[in-house]
C-alpha cells in the first residue's frame, strides 16, 4: 500500500496577512514615494505654472547652490525631477526594497540618505578646485545642477551586497565596479561620478552596518573557477559601461572618447 503526501492546502489568509503586511515591512520604500510625491506637489504649487528653467535649477543639487549658501538643495533635489514631474525611479526603489528586505528600517533610511548626501558631498569636493581650471570637462561638471536620488540608490545597493553570500557578493561588487568607468570615460555626465561615489560608499556603509548579518566578512579563498568567473564578470560589466556610456550623450567624457565631444 502506498501512501500519498496530502498537497498543501492553499491558505488564503496567509496570503492576505502577508500583503497586509507589506506597507509595513517596505515602509522606507512607500516613504521615500510619498515624499517625493508631496515635495513635487509643493514645488509644481509654489512655482506656478511659468516656471523657468533658473527657478527649478534652484531646488536641485551640486556645487553651485552650496557656493550660493543653499545647502537645503541637497534635500530638495534629491526628492524632485527636473521635469517637476513624480518620479518613479524603479532601480532606486528595488535597492532600497532589497537593502531594507535584509536590513530593516533604519538601516535603509540612513544609508539611503547618507549616502546620497556623501556621494554628492564627495564629487563636489572633487569639482571644487577645478571649476575655474583649464579643464572644460571639469568647470562643466562643476557648473551642472542634477535631480534625483539615483546616488542613493546606488548606495543602498551596495549595502544590499554585505548581506549577500560571499561568492555572490564578489560578483556584483566586481561586475558592477568595472560597469562606472565606462559612462565617465564615454559620457562624462556628473552623475557618472557620483553614482560609483554612492557605491562605494554604499559598500562602506553596508559592511559598518552588517556586523550581526549572517555574512559580514569576505575571507574565503578564491578557487581557480571562481576567479575564472570573476573575470567573466568584470569583462561583461565592463563591456556594459562601454556600451551604455557610448550611447548616453554627453559631452564625450573627461578626455574627449565619446561622440559627444565632437
Amino acid at each position: 500500500m502506498t501512501l500519498t503526501r496530502p498537497r498543501p492546502r492553499y491558505d488564503g489568509r496567509r496570503l492576505a496577512r502577508s500583503l497586509l503586511r507589506a506597507p509595513l515591512d517596505y515602509r522606507v520604500v512607500l516613504l521615500t514615494v510619498a515624499t517625493s510625491a508631496v515635495a513635487t506637489a509643493w514645488a509644481t504649487r509654489a512655482l506656478g505654472p511659468d516656471v523657468t528653467t533658473t527657478e527649478v535649477d534652484r531646488l536641485g543639487f551640486g556645487l553651485p547652490p552650496l557656493l550660493d549658501g543653499r545647502p537645503w538643495a541637497l534635500l530638495s533635489g534629491m526628492f524632485l525631477v527636473e521635469a517637476l514631474t513624480l518620479p518613479l525611479p524603479l532601480f532606486t526603489l528595488l535597492g532600497i526594497a532589497l537593502y531594507e528586505h535584509v536590513a530593516r528600517h533604519w538601516r535603509a533610511a540612513v544609508v539611503l540618505v547618507g549616502g546620497q548626501l556623501a556621494g554628492v558631498l564627495v564629487v563636489c569636493g572633487l569639482l571644487y578646485p577645478l571649476r575655474h581650471g583649464d579643464w572644460a570637462w571639469a568647470r562643466d561638471l562643476a557648473g551642472t545642477i542634477d535631480f534625483g536620488m539615483s546616488v542613493g540608490g546606488f548606495a543602498t545597493l551596495g549595502a544590499w551586497t554585505a548581506h549577500l553570500p560571499v561568492a555572490w557578493r564578489r560578483r556584483l561588487r566586481v561586475g558592477l565596479s568595472c560597469y562606472f568607468p565606462g559612462p565617465l570615460l564615454f559620457s562624462g555626465l556628473v552623475y557618472d561620478l557620483t553614482h560609483p561615489a554612492g557605491w562605494a560608499i554604499g559598500i562602506g556603509l553596508g559592511a559598518v552596518l552588517a556586523s550581526g548579518a549572517p555574512h559580514p566578512a569576505d575571507r574565503t579563498p578564491r578557487r581557480p573557477s571562481e576567479t575564472i568567473g570573476l573575470v567573466v564578470v568584470a569583462a561583461v560589466g565592463a563591456l556594459a559601461g562601454v556600451v551604455l556610456g557610448w550611447g548616453g550623450g554627453g559631452s564625450g567624457g573627461p578626455f574627449g572618447w565619446g561622440p559627444g565631444a565632437g
